[in-house]
């Protein structure tokens, strides 16, 4: 059968539509999503088009490295996910935190979609 044709997770009672495992929840603390961050260099500045998408468990990861200066192995136990995992989400959120801050872009954080 084609890849794409597969039923993902079946074996487990979950279909999901890409290959690989399936996302297992993340536990945030503080609820993100809805804030949008936009620089200003005066104050009729309209808005650029491009807006930095990031994802509330990128935010919490961020938030546990850094502000509760956290190791990863506590903080990955605090999301409920591996120490692999949170490593990837952390970097995810620094390199989009780094391109909102150079390229001057607004950035809003949102939930992760669950698909």
């Amino acid at each position: 059968m084609p890849r794409h044709g597969r039923r993902h997770g079946a074996r487990h009672g979950r279909f999901w539509p890409g290959p690989g495992r399936p996302l297992i929840p993340r536990f945030v603390e503080y609820r993100y999503y809805g804030v949008v961050y936009v620089p200003v260099e005066r104050e009729d500045a309209s808005l650029p088009q491009e807006v930095v998408v990031l994802y509330e468990d990128e935010v919490e990861a961020f938030r546990l490295a850094y502000l509760e200066g956290l190791s990863v192995r506590d903080a990955s136990a605090k999301m409920g996910v591996s120490e692999a995992t949170f490593w990837r989400i952390l970097n995810s959120g620094r390199r989009k935190l780094a391109e909102a801050i150079f390229y001057r872009r607004p950035f809003k954080i949102v939930e992760r979609p669950v698909e």
